[in-house]
């Protein structure tokens, strides 16, 4: 079947009668509950009979309470083709907590699978050596640079988030040998992006690009991180997107890190000006 368990409960639970239906919305907003209850506590729990979760589960094809409870835990394994499962307006708040965890989950179960770490261990091994970082980006990607800086500054690094058309090709175009011009776009096509990295390159700096594999700013880039970006995202970014993004950054943080000899190299040190009174 194409679409999950949960997904096909959510779609069907308009049709049911009302019995059935408080049965689907209980299964669709708390399924971990569900497989640690017996079919007389989910009668319970639901107000209705057993007769009621027999024919919820044969409406889905299974004839036994178990074998509807085995197929729904398998719902709650993100696996390929990991499609993002959209929010509508009719969604409960539980569905928009659901499926924003769901979502989140399938997106970095994919960004696990398919990620080169050789890539970030190169990525951050240019980093690391580099004499100065400029963290290039535009859009919804600004978000990921300014996190870039703030935790490469926090290891001692030298870098600048530089933000805005006009500032980006001055820094471009007078980048130094020694120098990495780091670049994040979802897509990869984004032509400022790609205009920077060809500038920054023929002014002798290194270019590291987090971007979408078989891109323009793939084939301008002297180490990609492949990172698959969900469809139409020139249009509309979901918000799984950006986390991959962020994550990359973390794993080139980490790396960096225990290459200085850090002794916990997923925790950074405080600096004076992040520091806050606290209560």
């Amino acid at each position: 079947m194409s679409d999950s368990l949960l997904q096909r409960i959510i779609d069907e639970s308009k049709n049911m009668h009302r019995a059935e239906r408080r049965v689907a919305n209980f299964v669709s907003t708390s399924p971990s509950k569900v497989l640690q209850m017996s079919m007389a506590k989910l009668s319970e729990t639901c107000s209705v009979s057993d007769p009621t979760v027999m024919r919820f589960c044969r409406r889905f094809g299974f004839e036994s309470y178990q074998e509807f409870k085995l197929h729904l835990v398998q719902s709650l394994v993100p696996s390929a083709p990991f499609a993002y499962e959209q929010i509508i307006p009719e969604d409960s708040i539980d569905n928009i907590v659901r499926k924003t965890c769901r979502n989140s989950l399938n997106a970095i179960q994919r960004l696990e699978e398919d990620l080169q770490p050789e890539k970030v261990a190169e990525a951050a091994q240019l980093l690391q050596a580099a004499s100065w970082v400029g963290i290039y980006a535009t859009g919804i990607s600004v978000v990921n640079a300014l996190d870039a800086e703030h935790k490469f500054q926090r290891l001692g690094m030298r870098c600048q988030a530089l933000l805005g058309g006009k500032r980006q090709e001055m820094h471009a175009e007078g980048a130094r040998s020694g120098e990495v011009a780091l670049i994040f776009s979802q897509s990869g096509h984004t032509r400022q992006m790609v205009d920077m990295a060809i500038a920054a390159r023929k002014a002798g700096a290194r270019v590291v690009s987090i971007a979408a594999d078989d891109s323009p700013l793939a084939k301008v880039s002297d180490v990609l991180i492949a990172v698959k970006p969900y469809e139409h995202t020139e249009l509309m970014t979901p918000l799984a997107s950006r986390l991959n993004h962020h994550l990359v950054t973390n794993m080139l943080v980490a790396a960096i890190a225990i290459a200085s000899g850090s002794q916990f190299p997923d925790q950074l040190t405080a600096l004076d000006s992040w520091r806050t009174d606290k209560i």
